[in-house]
């Protein structure tokens, strides 16, 4: 029942947002005033209005009063009446004056001016309305022109609101006033910034966008608690229309992932109300966590594309294959639940953006389950979890020389070595297994270095243990060292990077040089050996002996910045000497 009543009014907010769309014959007309005296008598406070001074009409400005006049009912949604004031000929006042009479339109609030239009920037129904909206939300929608303004505003809404940022390529088009339209419904939950300029546009986006057309970006800055993290972005992929940017803000202000515990056929979200998919995460207790990440995942993937639930076995008797980890609903009424076996995420977001990937999927499942029944010496049916590492199988990879821990061993493995390495990663998600074909390089490369264990932690299978580590996301690689705290590689995932930071974690941070002949020749880039054969920036840190406080700053940065950089220091009483 609730469900139905959400959709009701959901349907009721978006028809009244889209009225304004919707040609109304006789529902507004132009205002005429005998004079000016008249027109400012009659002003009341709090009202707009949008008035041109005329004397009597020349041939020339009759195209110009036919749009303004046509404009007349799109306005009066917003609140602005449009006023045709006649000017006496002996009026040359400065509304009436020769410069001003049907070269300009003025905007009123109440009967303070706010805005002067000359009437050639009046030249159709879009550009008035869009002209006008934009003088009226000053506060709500901020003209900006340079990639340092747009960041400025990015650090003032982080962790507080979104941001919607548009790109059109000229002011008084059909894009600038659906944007202005949309702004006036959605300016107090979000803060519009709009630009005119092609190179702002080019400095937001990693690819070459066509700045001929207009873009509209949807900002996720409430998310961005972190003042050194960036606020995703979501552009909307379809013309920029006012129905089209309602339909994208209503998306980005769904919940990114749903959690559900009834049957997936009576579920109904704003995605499928909207006309797109919704894939289901079939998760259970003991993968909670790991799924949960997953989902998430997965609606960053797809946002703006469809949607993504978490459904709990649990908590629902789904009579479905115990090894199916996805579904698919779509809003075609009448179309039955796709239930699906998935090995990885591309899976699960090509599932959506390719409608010919279900047949074949289903028909891959029906040559594997015959297959099954001719073999018959495997059952993983009854377990995700076997079948997860059933599939790390299948690619064959070389990990005869990485340990598996698990949370029987973890503990007691770290202590084997001076230092292990672990990677944690989920064997169902793409980036860690293409990460563990090279994690499995870096054991080849590294074999025979003394001191040096690498292992691996699936947190399919062990997502409590993962959690215990405070691993948040997929894959992760930390070294450990017995008394001293982790240290988390934030590098490239290629052999070589991995391989030159388990190296280089080896060796003390900062490196203490003994000598002065040791930190010139550091200086000059004569490194100890355990230092000579890796590249990586190079500092040095010179303190004399009562500078301890700084140099116990210098070391701790060392610890942090451990694998990642070259550090020595220097702390002699001759240290000035240098």
């Amino acid at each position: 029942m609730s469900t139905q009543k959400d959709r009701w009014v959901s349907s009721l907010v978006f028809l009244l947002f889209c009225a304004s769309s919707i040609p109304r014959s006789g529902s507004a007309s132009l205002q005429q005033e005998q004079s000016p005296q008249h027109y400012f008598n009659g002003l009341e406070a709090g009202k707009t209005s949008l008035a041109f001074f005329t004397p009597s009409v020349s041939p020339g400005a009759q195209p110009f009063l036919e749009q303004i006049e046509s404009s007349a009912e799109a306005l009066q949604d917003y609140g602005v009446s449009v006023v045709k004031v006649n000017c006496p000929k002996e009026d040359v006042s400065r509304y009436c004056g020769k410069e001003n009479a049907l070269r300009k339109a003025f905007l009123f609030r109440g009967n303070r001016l706010i805005r002067e239009f000359p009437t050639d920037a009046l030249f159709d129904v879009n550009s008035i309305v869009a002209n006008v909206l934009f003088a009226l939300l000053f506060n709500e929608v901020k003209y900006i022109e340079t990639l340092a303004d747009l960041e400025n505003i990015e650090s003032v809404l982080k962790g507080k609101s979104n941001m919607v940022f548009a790109y059109v390529p000229a002011t008084g088009t059909a894009e600038h006033r659906a944007v202005m339209e949309a702004a006036f419904v959605y300016g107090t939950i979000h803060q519009f910034v709009l630009t005119t300029e092609a190179a702002l546009l080019k400095a937001t986006s990693h690819d070459d966008p066509d700045v001929s057309s207009a873009w509209l970006l949807f900002c996720h800055c409430q998310r961005a608690t972190d003042p050194a993290q960036p606020c995703r972005r979501t552009a909307l992929a379809q013309p920029l229309t006012l129905l089209n940017i309602h339909r994208h803000l209503k998306l980005m202000g769904a919940p990114l992932v749903t959690e559900v515990a009834e049957d997936p056929e009576k579920i109904s979200t704003v995605h499928l109300q909207l006309g797109l998919p919704l894939v289901f995460i079939l998760s259970q207790k003991e993968t909670y966590e790991a799924d949960r990440r997953t989902a998430e995942f997965v609606a960053w993937q797809l946002l703006g594309k469809a949607g993504v639930a978490l459904l709990s076995r649990d908590l629902v008797d789904l009579n479905v294959l115990r090894r199916s980890n996805v579904a698919l609903k779509t809003p075609d009424e009448g179309m039955p639940i796709q239930y699906l076996v998935l090995e990885d995420t591309d899976e699960v977001i090509t599932l959506v953006e390719d409608k010919n990937k279900v047949k074949q999927i289903q028909e891959d499942e029906q040559e594997e389950d015959e297959d099954e029944k001719e073999n018959n010496n495997q059952d993983i049916q009854d377990d995700q979890v076997v079948e997860a590492v059933s599939r790390d199988k299948k690619r064959e990879l070389p990990l005869e020389q990485i340990l598996v821990l698990t949370e029987e061993n973890f503990h007691s493995s770290l202590s084997e070595a001076a230092r292990t390495v672990v990677l944690f990663y989920a064997s169902w998600e793409a980036v860690s297994l293409a990460v563990l074909r090279s994690y499995s390089e870096v054991a080849a490369h590294l074999k025979g270095t003394p001191g040096v264990l690498l292992s691996r932690v699936n947190c399919w299978d062990w997502p409590g243990l993962c959690s215990q580590e405070n691993v948040t996301q997929f894959p992760t690689m930390r070294i450990y060292k017995e008394g001293q705290q982790s240290v988390t590689y934030g590098g490239m995932w290629g052999t070589e990077e991995m391989s030159s930071f388990v190296l280089l974690s080896q060796v003390s941070c900062p490196l203490k040089l003994a000598t002065m002949d040791e930190a010139e020749g550091y200086l000059r880039g004569e490194f100890p050996p355990e230092l000579s054969s890796l590249q990586h920036p190079s500092l040095l840190g010179v303190f004399s002996t009562a500078t301890s406080e700084a140099r116990e700053a210098f070391e701790e940065a060392g610890n942090i910045l451990r694998g990642h950089v070259r550090m020595g220091m220097y702390f002699e009483d001759d240290a000035l000497a240098l």
